[in-house]
Protein backbone atom coordinates (compact mmCIF):
# COMPACT_ATOMS: atom_id res chain seq x y z
CA UNK A 1 0.00 0.00 0.00
CA UNK A 2 1.70 3.29 -1.22
CA UNK A 3 1.88 6.28 2.03
CA UNK A 4 0.14 8.95 0.86
CA UNK A 5 0.39 11.07 3.20
CA UNK A 6 2.78 14.53 2.04
CA UNK A 7 5.88 13.69 0.46
CA UNK A 8 6.64 17.47 1.04
CA UNK A 9 6.68 16.89 4.42
CA UNK A 10 8.31 13.58 4.69
CA UNK A 11 11.25 14.83 2.64
CA UNK A 12 10.46 12.39 -0.34
CA UNK A 13 10.18 12.32 -3.84
CA UNK A 14 6.90 12.36 -5.33
CA UNK A 15 6.05 8.65 -6.67
CA UNK A 16 3.99 9.38 -10.19
CA UNK A 17 2.82 6.77 -12.36
CA UNK A 18 1.54 7.70 -15.42
CA UNK A 19 -0.86 5.59 -17.05
CA UNK A 20 -0.95 6.52 -21.08
CA UNK A 21 -2.24 4.02 -23.79
CA UNK A 22 0.07 5.98 -26.20
CA UNK A 23 3.14 7.42 -24.79
CA UNK A 24 5.13 4.66 -26.13
CA UNK A 25 8.25 6.18 -28.07
CA UNK A 26 10.23 9.61 -26.39
CA UNK A 27 8.46 11.72 -29.46
CA UNK A 28 5.38 10.55 -28.31
CA UNK A 29 5.83 11.44 -24.33
CA UNK A 30 7.39 14.43 -24.38
CA UNK A 31 4.58 15.23 -22.01
CA UNK A 32 5.93 13.22 -19.02
CA UNK A 33 10.00 13.99 -20.53
CA UNK A 34 8.97 17.33 -19.44
CA UNK A 35 8.14 16.68 -16.07
CA UNK A 36 10.63 14.74 -15.47
CA UNK A 37 13.11 17.70 -16.66
CA UNK A 38 11.51 20.30 -15.36
CA UNK A 39 10.70 18.91 -11.58
CA UNK A 40 13.39 17.40 -9.96
CA UNK A 41 11.27 16.61 -7.05
CA UNK A 42 9.21 14.12 -9.14
CA UNK A 43 10.20 10.18 -9.47
CA UNK A 44 8.31 9.13 -12.73
CA UNK A 45 7.03 5.80 -14.10
CA UNK A 46 5.39 5.44 -16.98
CA UNK A 47 3.23 2.18 -17.82
CA UNK A 48 1.69 1.90 -21.76
CA UNK A 49 0.73 -0.27 -24.33
CA UNK A 50 3.35 -2.60 -25.68
CA UNK A 51 1.74 -1.36 -29.14
CA UNK A 52 -0.70 0.74 -30.61
CA UNK A 53 -1.75 2.38 -33.81
CA UNK A 54 -1.09 5.97 -33.60
CA UNK A 55 -1.99 8.78 -35.94
CA UNK A 56 -2.04 6.05 -38.38
CA UNK A 57 1.34 3.91 -37.76
CA UNK A 58 1.85 1.31 -35.34
CA UNK A 59 4.30 2.20 -33.13
CA UNK A 60 6.05 -0.35 -30.70
CA UNK A 61 7.11 0.75 -26.89
CA UNK A 62 10.57 1.63 -26.30
CA UNK A 63 12.61 2.81 -23.24
CA UNK A 64 13.42 6.24 -21.85
CA UNK A 65 16.43 7.70 -20.79
CA UNK A 66 14.72 10.03 -18.30
CA UNK A 67 12.25 7.21 -16.35
CA UNK A 68 11.35 3.50 -16.36
CA UNK A 69 8.88 2.90 -19.18
CA UNK A 70 6.41 -0.45 -18.32
CA UNK A 71 4.59 -1.89 -21.68
CA UNK A 72 1.27 -3.83 -21.01
CA UNK A 73 -0.71 -5.84 -23.85
CA UNK A 74 -3.40 -4.14 -24.54
CA UNK A 75 -6.86 -6.68 -24.61
CA UNK A 76 -10.45 -6.58 -25.46
CA UNK A 77 -10.57 -4.04 -28.46
CA UNK A 78 -8.08 -2.01 -30.28
CA UNK A 79 -10.12 1.35 -29.38
CA UNK A 80 -9.10 3.38 -27.05
CA UNK A 81 -12.15 3.64 -25.11
CA UNK A 82 -12.98 -0.07 -24.96
CA UNK A 83 -9.40 -1.87 -24.15
CA UNK A 84 -7.69 -2.66 -20.97
CA UNK A 85 -4.13 -3.15 -20.27
CA UNK A 86 -2.73 -6.56 -18.72
CA UNK A 87 -3.84 -6.41 -15.34
CA UNK A 88 -1.03 -8.38 -13.85
CA UNK A 89 1.42 -5.77 -15.53
CA UNK A 90 -0.40 -2.79 -13.91
CA UNK A 91 -0.27 -4.51 -10.41
CA UNK A 92 3.16 -5.08 -10.76
CA UNK A 93 4.01 -1.76 -11.67
CA UNK A 94 1.69 -0.26 -8.64
CA UNK A 95 3.45 -3.02 -6.24
CA UNK A 96 6.99 -1.80 -7.48
CA UNK A 97 6.52 1.67 -7.98
CA UNK A 98 3.92 2.59 -4.81
CA UNK A 99 2.91 5.56 -6.32
CA UNK A 100 1.78 8.69 -4.00
CA UNK A 101 0.00 9.81 -7.31
CA UNK A 102 -1.76 7.87 -10.11
CA UNK A 103 -1.30 10.14 -13.36
CA UNK A 104 -4.61 8.53 -15.72
CA UNK A 105 -4.73 9.75 -19.61
CA UNK A 106 -8.39 7.70 -19.94
CA UNK A 107 -11.78 9.37 -19.59
CA UNK A 108 -14.37 8.29 -16.99
CA UNK A 109 -15.96 6.23 -19.47
CA UNK A 110 -13.58 4.13 -21.25
CA UNK A 111 -13.01 0.03 -19.65
CA UNK A 112 -9.20 0.93 -18.81
CA UNK A 113 -10.30 3.81 -16.37
CA UNK A 114 -12.48 1.11 -14.83
CA UNK A 115 -9.69 -1.65 -14.62
CA UNK A 116 -6.91 1.19 -13.34
CA UNK A 117 -9.83 2.23 -10.91
CA UNK A 118 -10.63 -1.48 -9.29
CA UNK A 119 -6.49 -2.72 -9.23
CA UNK A 120 -5.63 0.67 -7.51
CA UNK A 121 -8.29 -0.10 -4.84
CA UNK A 122 -6.40 -4.03 -4.79
CA UNK A 123 -3.43 -3.01 -4.53
CA UNK A 124 -2.68 0.61 -3.45
CA UNK A 125 -6.00 1.87 -1.54
CA UNK A 126 -6.36 5.21 -1.13
CA UNK A 127 -3.87 6.10 -4.10
CA UNK A 128 -5.46 9.30 -5.29
CA UNK A 129 -5.69 9.46 -9.23
CA UNK A 130 -5.82 12.11 -11.64
CA UNK A 131 -7.75 11.72 -14.79
CA UNK A 132 -6.38 13.69 -17.88
CA UNK A 133 -9.48 13.94 -20.28
CA UNK A 134 -10.43 15.56 -23.19
CA UNK A 135 -14.14 14.85 -24.02
CA UNK A 136 -15.85 18.14 -25.65
CA UNK A 137 -19.18 16.75 -26.64
CA UNK A 138 -21.77 15.45 -23.46
CA UNK A 139 -22.90 11.77 -24.59
CA UNK A 140 -25.39 9.78 -22.71
CA UNK A 141 -23.89 6.27 -22.62
CA UNK A 142 -26.45 3.27 -21.58
CA UNK A 143 -25.20 0.26 -18.97
CA UNK A 144 -22.77 -0.94 -18.54
CA UNK A 145 -20.61 2.14 -19.80
CA UNK A 146 -22.78 4.46 -17.69
CA UNK A 147 -22.18 2.78 -14.67
CA UNK A 148 -18.65 2.64 -14.99
CA UNK A 149 -18.36 6.31 -16.04
CA UNK A 150 -20.95 6.78 -12.26
CA UNK A 151 -18.22 4.98 -10.49
CA UNK A 152 -15.37 6.51 -12.29
CA UNK A 153 -16.73 10.37 -11.03
CA UNK A 154 -16.82 9.13 -7.61
CA UNK A 155 -13.96 7.95 -7.23
CA UNK A 156 -11.43 9.99 -8.76
CA UNK A 157 -9.96 12.56 -7.04
CA UNK A 158 -9.24 15.36 -9.36
CA UNK A 159 -9.24 15.86 -13.24
CA UNK A 160 -7.44 18.07 -16.32
CA UNK A 161 -8.72 18.94 -18.99
CA UNK A 162 -7.29 20.50 -22.64
CA UNK A 163 -10.08 23.41 -23.02
CA UNK A 164 -12.69 25.20 -21.45
CA UNK A 165 -15.43 22.95 -23.24
CA UNK A 166 -13.81 19.58 -21.75
CA UNK A 167 -14.05 20.68 -18.33
CA UNK A 168 -17.38 22.41 -18.94
CA UNK A 169 -18.73 18.51 -20.31
CA UNK A 170 -16.84 17.08 -17.19
CA UNK A 171 -18.44 19.74 -15.01
CA UNK A 172 -22.08 18.41 -16.55
CA UNK A 173 -21.37 14.93 -15.79
CA UNK A 174 -21.62 16.07 -12.00
CA UNK A 175 -17.86 15.81 -11.38
CA UNK A 176 -17.24 17.87 -8.13
CA UNK A 177 -14.32 17.75 -7.70
CA UNK A 178 -10.94 19.84 -8.93
CA UNK A 179 -10.64 20.36 -12.93
CA UNK A 180 -7.24 22.35 -13.84
CA UNK A 181 -7.23 23.09 -17.37
CA UNK A 182 -3.76 22.12 -18.78
CA UNK A 183 -3.50 22.23 -22.47
CA UNK A 184 -1.50 19.65 -25.04
CA UNK A 185 1.92 21.25 -25.76
CA UNK A 186 4.73 21.01 -28.39
CA UNK A 187 8.35 20.78 -28.66
CA UNK A 188 9.34 24.15 -29.40
CA UNK A 189 13.10 22.55 -30.25
CA UNK A 190 11.71 19.85 -32.82
CA UNK A 191 8.87 22.44 -34.41
CA UNK A 192 10.61 25.48 -35.12
CA UNK A 193 10.16 28.36 -37.92
CA UNK A 194 12.28 27.40 -41.47
CA UNK A 195 15.19 29.76 -42.10
CA UNK A 196 14.65 29.68 -45.81
CA UNK A 197 10.81 30.91 -46.71
CA UNK A 198 11.92 31.32 -50.58
CA UNK A 199 10.49 29.30 -53.07
CA UNK A 200 11.79 28.63 -56.31
CA UNK A 201 8.70 29.15 -58.33
CA UNK A 202 6.90 31.58 -56.05
CA UNK A 203 4.51 29.09 -55.22
CA UNK A 204 3.06 29.47 -51.99
CA UNK A 205 2.54 26.24 -49.88
CA UNK A 206 -1.16 25.68 -47.49
CA UNK A 207 -1.03 23.05 -45.67
CA UNK A 208 -2.86 20.47 -43.70
CA UNK A 209 -2.02 17.69 -41.12
CA UNK A 210 -3.99 15.17 -39.19
CA UNK A 211 -6.25 12.18 -39.82
CA UNK A 212 -8.42 12.26 -42.66
CA UNK A 213 -11.75 11.59 -41.51
CA UNK A 214 -15.59 12.68 -41.37
CA UNK A 215 -15.91 16.11 -39.07
CA UNK A 216 -12.18 17.40 -39.89
CA UNK A 217 -13.82 19.70 -42.87
CA UNK A 218 -12.02 17.89 -46.06
CA UNK A 219 -15.11 18.91 -47.96
CA UNK A 220 -15.22 22.34 -47.35
CA UNK A 221 -11.88 22.75 -47.82
CA UNK A 222 -12.03 21.34 -50.71
CA UNK A 223 -14.83 24.33 -51.88
CA UNK A 224 -12.64 27.02 -50.31
CA UNK A 225 -10.03 25.85 -52.60
CA UNK A 226 -12.09 25.54 -55.76
CA UNK A 227 -13.14 29.47 -54.91
CA UNK A 228 -9.37 30.53 -55.21
CA UNK A 229 -8.26 28.13 -57.99
CA UNK A 230 -7.27 31.36 -59.61
CA UNK A 231 -4.92 32.21 -57.44
CA UNK A 232 -0.78 31.21 -57.24
CA UNK A 233 -0.44 28.09 -54.31
CA UNK A 234 0.05 24.59 -53.54
CA UNK A 235 -1.17 21.93 -51.33
CA UNK A 236 0.55 19.46 -48.64
CA UNK A 237 -1.71 17.49 -46.65
CA UNK A 238 0.17 15.10 -44.12
CA UNK A 239 -2.15 12.36 -43.13
CA UNK A 240 -4.50 9.49 -43.77
CA UNK A 241 -7.84 8.18 -43.06
CA UNK A 242 -11.28 7.50 -44.56
CA UNK A 243 -11.56 10.75 -46.00
CA UNK A 244 -8.70 10.71 -48.22
CA UNK A 245 -10.10 8.88 -51.21
CA UNK A 246 -13.25 11.25 -51.22
CA UNK A 247 -10.70 14.46 -51.14
CA UNK A 248 -8.59 13.44 -53.82
CA UNK A 249 -11.58 12.76 -55.68
CA UNK A 250 -12.94 15.53 -55.51
CA UNK A 251 -9.96 17.77 -56.09
CA UNK A 252 -9.32 15.47 -58.96
CA UNK A 253 -13.18 17.02 -60.32
CA UNK A 254 -12.52 20.31 -60.20
CA UNK A 255 -9.11 20.00 -61.63
CA UNK A 256 -6.97 20.68 -58.64
CA UNK A 257 -5.49 17.65 -57.87
CA UNK A 258 -1.88 18.34 -59.91
CA UNK A 259 -1.93 21.01 -57.37
CA UNK A 260 -1.66 18.71 -54.01
CA UNK A 261 0.83 16.40 -52.85
CA UNK A 262 -0.40 13.42 -50.05
CA UNK A 263 2.45 12.54 -47.82
CA UNK A 264 0.23 9.68 -46.08
CA UNK A 265 0.51 9.31 -42.48
CA UNK A 266 4.04 9.40 -41.66
CA UNK A 267 6.10 8.60 -37.83
CA UNK A 268 5.69 11.77 -36.30
CA UNK A 269 9.29 12.56 -36.03
CA UNK A 270 9.35 13.11 -39.49
CA UNK A 271 5.92 15.64 -38.61
CA UNK A 272 8.29 19.23 -37.73
CA UNK A 273 10.11 18.89 -41.74
CA UNK A 274 6.52 19.17 -43.53
CA UNK A 275 5.61 22.17 -41.42
CA UNK A 276 9.13 23.99 -42.12
CA UNK A 277 7.57 22.89 -46.01
CA UNK A 278 4.46 25.30 -45.58
CA UNK A 279 3.55 28.48 -45.79
CA UNK A 280 0.33 28.59 -44.41
CA UNK A 281 -1.41 25.64 -42.56
CA UNK A 282 -5.43 25.65 -42.32
CA UNK A 283 -7.23 23.64 -39.86
CA UNK A 284 -10.80 23.38 -41.16
CA UNK A 285 -13.33 21.02 -38.74
CA UNK A 286 -16.44 21.09 -38.30
CA UNK A 287 -18.64 19.86 -35.34
CA UNK A 288 -20.85 16.76 -36.07
CA UNK A 289 -22.41 14.40 -33.74
CA UNK A 290 -19.35 12.26 -32.78
CA UNK A 291 -16.60 15.00 -33.77
CA UNK A 292 -15.88 18.80 -32.07
CA UNK A 293 -12.55 19.59 -31.67
CA UNK A 294 -10.97 18.98 -28.59
CA UNK A 295 -7.71 20.80 -28.20
CA UNK A 296 -5.76 21.08 -31.61
CA UNK A 297 -2.35 19.37 -31.43
CA UNK A 298 -1.81 20.28 -35.26
CA UNK A 299 -2.29 23.78 -34.85
CA UNK A 300 0.11 24.83 -31.69
CA UNK A 301 2.50 22.63 -34.43
CA UNK A 302 2.14 24.83 -36.95
CA UNK A 303 2.81 28.14 -34.69
CA UNK A 304 6.08 26.49 -33.42
CA UNK A 305 6.42 26.21 -36.77
CA UNK A 306 6.02 29.93 -37.38
CA UNK A 307 3.24 28.57 -39.89
CA UNK A 308 0.46 31.69 -40.10
CA UNK A 309 -2.68 29.74 -39.01
CA UNK A 310 -6.64 29.55 -40.05
CA UNK A 311 -8.89 27.52 -38.04
CA UNK A 312 -12.72 27.74 -37.85
CA UNK A 313 -15.24 28.08 -34.56
CA UNK A 314 -15.52 24.52 -33.86
CA UNK A 315 -14.83 23.36 -30.47
CA UNK A 316 -11.54 24.99 -29.03
CA UNK A 317 -9.48 25.99 -32.21
CA UNK A 318 -10.58 30.01 -31.31
CA UNK A 319 -9.34 29.12 -27.59
CA UNK A 320 -5.90 27.76 -28.66
CA UNK A 321 -5.75 29.97 -31.41
CA UNK A 322 -6.72 33.60 -30.16
CA UNK A 323 -4.97 36.30 -31.27
CA UNK A 324 -2.06 34.73 -33.30
CA UNK A 325 -4.38 33.56 -36.53
CA UNK A 326 -7.24 33.87 -38.46
CA UNK A 327 -10.53 32.18 -36.97
CA UNK A 328 -13.64 31.79 -39.39
CA UNK A 329 -17.07 30.32 -39.00
CA UNK A 330 -16.82 26.23 -39.42
CA UNK A 331 -18.57 24.98 -42.20
CA UNK A 332 -17.98 28.31 -44.40
CA UNK A 333 -15.75 27.73 -47.36
CA UNK A 334 -16.31 31.18 -48.60
CA UNK A 335 -14.89 32.91 -45.10
CA UNK A 336 -12.16 30.43 -45.15
CA UNK A 337 -11.44 31.32 -49.08
CA UNK A 338 -11.07 34.17 -48.01
CA UNK A 339 -8.90 33.59 -45.09
CA UNK A 340 -6.47 31.97 -47.47
CA UNK A 341 -6.90 34.65 -50.26
CA UNK A 342 -5.71 37.68 -47.58
CA UNK A 343 -2.44 34.76 -46.74
CA UNK A 344 -1.63 34.56 -50.00
CA UNK A 345 -1.84 38.07 -51.06
CA UNK A 346 -0.30 39.23 -47.77
CA UNK A 347 3.02 38.75 -46.78
CA UNK A 348 3.67 41.45 -43.89
CA UNK A 349 0.21 39.16 -42.60
CA UNK A 350 1.97 36.38 -43.00
CA UNK A 351 5.51 37.33 -40.78
CA UNK A 352 2.79 38.82 -37.61
CA UNK A 353 0.74 35.86 -37.25
CA UNK A 354 4.12 33.58 -37.77
CA UNK A 355 5.83 35.75 -35.22
CA UNK A 356 2.35 35.84 -33.06
CA UNK A 357 1.65 31.79 -33.11
CA UNK A 358 5.29 31.09 -32.06
CA UNK A 359 5.24 34.13 -29.03
CA UNK A 360 1.87 32.41 -28.17
CA UNK A 361 3.52 28.92 -28.22
CA UNK A 362 6.70 29.50 -25.91
CA UNK A 363 4.20 31.64 -23.98
CA UNK A 364 1.34 29.30 -23.22
CA UNK A 365 1.78 25.81 -25.18
CA UNK A 366 5.68 25.06 -24.69
CA UNK A 367 6.16 21.32 -22.75
CA UNK A 368 7.96 23.08 -20.10
CA UNK A 369 4.95 25.07 -19.42
CA UNK A 370 2.49 22.39 -19.67
CA UNK A 371 5.03 20.49 -16.68
CA UNK A 372 4.58 23.04 -14.70
CA UNK A 373 0.99 23.01 -14.75
CA UNK A 374 0.76 20.03 -14.37
CA UNK A 375 3.12 19.78 -11.42
CA UNK A 376 0.97 22.82 -9.59
CA UNK A 377 -1.67 20.84 -9.95
CA UNK A 378 -0.43 17.70 -8.50
CA UNK A 379 1.48 19.27 -5.85
CA UNK A 380 -2.48 20.41 -4.92
CA UNK A 381 -3.92 17.54 -4.52
CA UNK A 382 -1.11 15.81 -2.41
CA UNK A 383 -1.32 18.51 -0.16
CA UNK A 384 -5.30 18.25 0.28
CA UNK A 385 -5.99 21.57 -0.71
CA UNK A 386 -7.85 20.47 -4.07
CA UNK A 387 -10.33 22.93 -4.00
CA UNK A 388 -12.41 25.15 -6.88
CA UNK A 389 -10.34 28.35 -6.01
CA UNK A 390 -7.34 25.86 -6.59
CA UNK A 391 -8.36 25.33 -10.62
CA UNK A 392 -7.51 29.07 -11.12
CA UNK A 393 -4.03 28.46 -9.14
CA UNK A 394 -3.17 25.82 -11.40
CA UNK A 395 -4.09 27.65 -14.78
CA UNK A 396 -1.80 31.15 -14.27
CA UNK A 397 0.83 29.53 -11.67
CA UNK A 398 3.68 28.85 -14.55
Amino acid sequence: MADISNPERNGERIRILRIAHASLTPALRERERALAKECADVDLEVLTTSRWREAGVDVEATNDDLFPVTAARAYLSNHIQLFAYGPRTVMDALRRHRPHLIDLNHEPYSIACAEVLALRDLVSPGTPVVMQIAQNILHRYPPPISWLQRRALRRVSAAYACSEEARAVLRAKGFDRTIGIVPFGVNTEAFVPSTDRTRRDGTLTIGFVGRMLPGKGLGVLADALTQIKNEDWKLLVVGDGPERKKFEQTLAERQLIHRAEFAGAVPYDQVPGFYRRMDMFVMPTRTTKWIREQFGRVLVEAMASGVPVVGTTCGAIPEVIENAGLIVPEGDPAAMSEALLKLLRDETLRARLAQAGRERVEQHYSWEQVARKTYNLFRQILRGKATTDVTRQVEVAV
